[in-house]
């Protein structure tokens, strides 16, 4: 499955609500960097705590995934793309070969919240997050 992403500079929360007014929203959970646990090797500074770490949202039937990131936000970087994975070697195989003419932002390995993660931009200038179901 690939859940599109949007990523917004410290207002996600904001862009929940506004977007609960225009659209059906039927499911929403959203979760703060303070929900991290301890051991998550995240760097979060105190005026992250109350930012959204991510948030999932079903607009008229689509699901989307939300954030707030600390990168620098220009139109048309802000959407990319979560791809959730059945096996470990179909992770490998989807890492392996975007990554050629690409940039390794995260390098595959465990998060508290996968077995397996990687993300990466490929050739063409589009992120790509790989998470193991």
């Amino acid at each position: 499955m690939i859940l599109p992403t949007i990523h917004f500079p410290g207002n996600c929360n904001e862009a929940i609500a506004f977007y609960e007014k225009a659209f059906i929203v039927t499911e929403k959970q959203v979760s703060l960097y303070r929900d991290a646990p301890p051991n998550s090797g995240m760097a979060i500074t105190e005026d992250m705590l109350d930012l959204v770490m991510h948030a999932n949202i079903t607009i008229c039937g689509t699901k989307f995934n939300c954030s707030d990131t600390q990168k620098e936000i220009i139109p048309g970087n802000m959407i990319l793309f979560n791809v959730f994975i059945e096996t470990e070697n179909e992770v490998r195989n989807a890492f392996e070969n975007l990554k050629v003419g690409g940039t390794v932002l995260i390098n595959l390995g465990p998060q508290f919240f996968s077995k397996m993660y990687g993300s990466i931009v490929d050739k063409f200038g589009i992120q790509w997050q790989l998470i193991l179901k």
